[in-house]
């Protein structure tokens, strides 16, 4: 994909990523001021139900999507993509129906699931094989470079029709399996949607004159899976990173503190969707080009990434660090006691932001078991202090735990990418945008502070004042172009050490 286009999906999707955003935190707010910090713990836990067995019954496929597709269509085989969708598909389906069984089996017994969850379970079962079908939509919607359709379908369209759910069944005074279902029925609306427009990109895809002919079908299967069983290992490991510590807080503490933690979990992913728009939109570009050996323009991409994460997450934690009191004070009363667990994780995500897209260039590199080495690490590390951590310290120790397998993640992935794959960003890029977000925003953060105080009118003059300064950088960016970065350019981001001749798109 060509510079400009990648620019205008990039800020299109970075549009609706933030709605999505939005969203979320709308959804949060409205579930825990009308139901309070125990029945919040309680749909928290539903929803952390739901994401791993719905990780689990993906099982990667639909980001093997996004790295086959774009190879194949890069290398003129466009006519070979439809087979790649079937043999990601059948297993999925398969697999889904089996993970929404088992799930099913597990409500009728006793003591498996949280006391007051399993019904809601039950009701959501069935939706998790909807919901493996839409993960397959979106990767491969993502891997024919159709970012802000799926960005659209996944960001805007689903979280806006389950706030209007949640604000229903709010409104009617329904419990906790109204709330599921708010949460479920949007699934199977925005799958079917996603298969029409699925449907419809396909048909113009055709094989290029002169283009090689594609592996055969079994080479294929063998190679997607290889790959993909690793990465869905690892995606099934990351839905447990990012909501074990909920269960576990509920199991230790109970519902009300699962709640207030709940809560903090959903406000640090509001700045993670920034890495996950980077994944997004970068993700079959690096691919595309990774595909044709061109590591210039892969190291290229990933430094304009880096610089783009720094420069939209930093402000971010830096609010969370400087006003969080005031934050949670929006969800309701007793939520502002996880302010000193927010610090923790905040401070260890402005670390983790600054290693860029290390993620996505892992997979797209083909080193799904790296990554799954990766995760596994971080797992355990998140398992062990967990454990440890959460009756001593409550909250703080589970934020302890969280921040501690986040930096064990990405320190592995960043020393795979810069040592072994050979592929780094521009530090002094990263650094003078890291440095000037600190000053401006974190500075200026205090300053608002120190002036009006921890209160709802200090986060909102430092809000104005942070947009107007995100808002500048932008419109730098995009009057001066690619250049407007300096040192991002693909011939000043070539690589840093011979690359091998061997294909990669159906490497491990």
């Amino acid at each position: 994909m060509s510079a400009p286009p990648l620019a205008r999906s990039g800020s299109l999707t970075f549009a609706f990523v933030v709605t999505g955003a939005g969203l979320a935190f709308t959804a949060t707010l409205v579930v825990s001021n009308a139901s309070g910090a125990a029945a919040a713990g309680q749909f928290f836990q539903v929803v952390a139900v739901l994401a791993i067995a719905t990780a689990l019954s993906t099982f990667g496929a639909d980001t093997g999507l996004v790295r086959a597709v774009p190879a194949l269509t890069a290398r003129g085989q466009g006519a070979a993509v439809p087979g790649v969708l079937r043999i990601a598909g059948r297993p999925v389906l398969v697999l889904a129906l089996g993970v929404a069984a088992v799930a099913a089996l597990l409500t009728v017994l006793p003591g498996v699931l949280p006391e007051g969850v399993g019904p809601a379970v039950l009701l959501a079962a069935p939706f998790l094989v909807l919901g493996a079908v839409l993960n397959l939509a979106f990767g491969a919607l993502r891997g024919l470079h159709r970012v802000p359709t799926f960005s659209f379908l996944q960001n805007v369209l689903l979280p806006s029709l389950r706030v209007l759910g949640v604000l229903a069944v709010v409104l009617a005074g329904g419990g906790l399996l109204a709330l599921t279902a708010a949460w479920t029925v949007p699934v199977a609306v925005v799958a079917a949607l996603a298969l029409v427009l699925l449907r419809r990109h396909l048909r113009n895809l055709r094989d290029e004159p002169g283009a090689a002919p594609p592996p055969g079908t079994a080479v294929q299967r063998r190679a997607f899976w290889s790959f993909s069983s690793a990465r869905g290992v690892t995606a099934f490991v990351e839905a447990l990173l990012e909501w074990l510590d909920v269960l576990l807080v509920a199991a230790f503490l109970g519902p009300a503190a699962a709640g207030v933690y709940g809560v903090i979990n959903r406000c640090i992913r509001v700045g993670a969707m920034l890495d996950h728009t980077a994944r997004i939109v970068t993700g079959p570009s690096i691919s595309a080009a990774l595909a044709v050996d061109d590591l210039a323009t892969a190291r290229s991409v990933f430094t304009r990434t880096t610089a783009v994460l720094v420069a939209g997450a930093w402000p971010f934690y830096l609010t969370l660090l400087l006003f969080g009191p005031v934050i949670l004070s929006f969800f309701g009363e007793g939520f502002d006691s996880g302010h000193p667990a927010m610090v923790v994780i905040a401070s260890a995500m402005l670390l983790a932001v600054s290693a860029g897209g290390v993620q996505s260039l892992l997979l797209m590199a083909g080193r799904s078991r790296w990554q799954l080495m990766n995760k596994t690490a971080a797992l355990a590390v998140a398992v062990v202090l967990n454990l440890w951590l959460i009756p001593q310290w409550g909250l703080v120790g589970a934020a302890t735990a969280w921040a501690a397998s986040v930096l064990t993640d990405t320190g592995l992935a960043l020393f795979q990418s810069v040592r072994l794959l050979g592929i780094s960003p521009r530090w002094s890029v990263v650094g003078a945008i890291a440095a000037a977000a600190a000053v401006l925003t974190g500075g200026g953060g205090l300053l608002v502070r120190e002036l009006l105080g921890q209160s709802t009118a200090g986060l909102l003059v430092h809000l104005a004042l942070t947009g107007l300064l995100v808002a500048g950088a932008a419109a730098l960016l995009v009057l001066r172009g690619r250049s407007a970065v300096r040192g991002t350019a693909d011939e000043t981001c070539g690589p840093k050490r011979p690359r091998s001749s061997r294909d990669l798109l159906w490497s491990r």
